[in-house]
């Protein structure tokens, strides 16, 4: 948090910071209004709310998807906001009747020998708290969802909402292994483990996607970086296993599946001897994320795909990297001796 409330001086005429300062501004109000144990209430219903939805939206999905005659895609939102709702509205309720059988709790008691005003300014805490979250929320929307890429834009420049964006992807990462496949559909960072088999169908395709070097240099960099910090040697940037990368990332985005075997059951070792490379030891990646910045941090996140990056035994890397525009940029890395 220090680190986001550190952007003051970093502002340079990005209108979405501006926002971002105003609705945190909002939600200080808000928690300074209802007082510290009220707005610890609203920020708990708020939060489980969003667990409970997280976790329960795909029971309730196939019934709305039958029932109204919706896409999948569709019942999955609905269903996602109409479990929010309710839990929210049920936890809501369900603290301030705990709370009518807990008179220690409430703020008459907690401030009695204090300032009642005190009881209104540590309010701030939970509703500013609130304020992130929310934001958090809709801004990994905006990126991991089709939309504008002018928007998308708008927050990856963002000094606020870029850093809120890379915050929610370590929170899926690290809530990944409890929720399972929910994240893959509701926020913004793909993968699989490099050992995995798992295939994910995407549910789009890009049919001409585009190379995009800048970020093929950039993750190359930051690899390489990572490793330095650690002692190890910088791997060589190998353009042979660049092409092979690129290709992959390509099929993918156009046959429309993410996994590391291809719908013919090729694994990554076969790809690499089809392309004719050579090689005793090798590793793949991949990656489906909006920016290098949040491909990084999810993949350093995960030991696997750590293990790869950090391996004594690679020496040689090729990053390919498609853009698919509104659904993101498709990662690839691999590795060998």
């Amino acid at each position: 948090m220090s680190d986001i409330l550190s952007f003051l001086p970093n502002i340079q005429g990005n209108i979405l910071d501006l926002v971002i300062l105003a609705i945190i501004a909002f939600y200080a109000y808000e928690g300074y209004l209802l007082g510290l144990v009220a707005a610890i209430i609203d920020l708990l219903s708020f939060f489980l709310s969003f667990i409970i939805a997280l976790k329960f939206y795909s029971v309730i999905s196939p019934f709305i998807a039958s029932s109204f005659s919706l896409s999948t895609g569709f019942a999955h939102a609905i269903s996602f906001f109409v479990i929010a709702l309710v839990s929210e509205i049920l936890l809501n309720l369900l603290f301030r009747k705990v709370l009518v059988r807990l008179p220690m709790l409430s703020p008459d008691n907690l401030f009695a020998n204090t300032s009642k005003r005190l009881n209104h300014v540590l309010g701030i805490v939970p509703g500013v708290a609130s304020a992130f979250i929310i934001l958090s929320f809709l801004l990994t929307l905006v990126i991991a969802l089709p939309s504008s890429p002018f928007l998308k834009e708008v927050v990856n420049t963002s000094y606020v909402g870029s850093r809120l964006v890379a915050n929610a992807a370590v929170f899926e990462n690290r809530l990944n292994d409890i929720f399972g496949g929910a994240l893959h559909e509701t926020l913004n960072f793909i993968t699989i483990e490099p050992q995995s088999s798992e295939r994910i169908n995407l549910r789009f395709k890009v049919a001409s996607p585009t190379v995009d070097t800048e970020s093929e240099q950039q993750m190359w960099r930051v690899i390489n970086s990572e490793r330095q910090k650690r002692g190890l040697s910088v791997l060589t940037f190998d353009t042979a296993l660049r092409d092979a990368a690129r290709d992959y990332s390509r099929d993918m985005f156009e046959r429309g599946y993410f996994s590391h075997y291809t719908p013919e059951g090729e694994s990554p070792f076969m790809r690499m001897e089809n392309a004719g490379i050579e090689y005793l030891s090798a590793g793949e990646n991949l990656a489906l994320a909006p920016s290098v910045e949040l491909a990084m941090q999810g993949l350093m996140d995960s030991p696997g795909h750590r293990a790869n990056i950090l391996s004594e035994n690679f020496g040689k890397i090729g990053i390919g990297v498609m853009d698919g525009g509104i659904y993101g940029k498709m990662f690839t890395q691999e590795f060998t001796d």
